[in-house]
């Protein structure tokens, strides 16, 4: 499949008004032989959608990578397409293994680590698309 490296590639891919179809799994493996999966952080990503009101982002974590707490810029929704992660929210904990997935409200500080190798689904709805509903 492919990974752009150009803006112009990326914006093609990310034009609004077409419709687009992922096959998922060639853009994971893809993934998995991306230099930075296994240099410095052990993960990797790509924007699928980006637009003002809705953001998908294909990530694959090896095993003990993690995003540090943080707060995404509106509701999210992280689907995990294989292995399993530890999602922390607050006081709450859930593993998650491959077919689950966590809904989150915005400004709620969460944090996720690869308990195995593990691709995720990740889907932001940010806040400013929100107020105009």
């Amino acid at each position: 499949m492919f990974l752009e490296r150009t803006r112009e590639e990326r914006q093609a891919r990310l034009n609004e008004s077409r419709l687009h179809v992922f096959d998922l799994k060639p853009l994971t493996d893809a993934l998995w032989t991306e230099p930075e999966t296994g240099e410095k952080s052990g993960r990797s990503g790509v924007t699928l959608v980006k637009t003002p009101d809705l953001r998908v982002v294909l990530e694959v974590l090896e095993r003990g990578a993690s995003l540090a707490e943080h707060r995404a810029p509106g509701p999210i929704t992280v689907q995990v397409l294989e292995g399993e992660i530890r999602f922390a929210a607050g006081e709450e904990i859930v593993y998650l293994r491959a077919g689950e997935l966590v809904a989150l409200p915005d400004t709620q500080l969460h944090s996720v680590e690869a308990v195995r190798d593990s691709s995720l689904l990740l889907t932001i709805a940010p806040k400013n698309a929100l107020a105009a509903l």
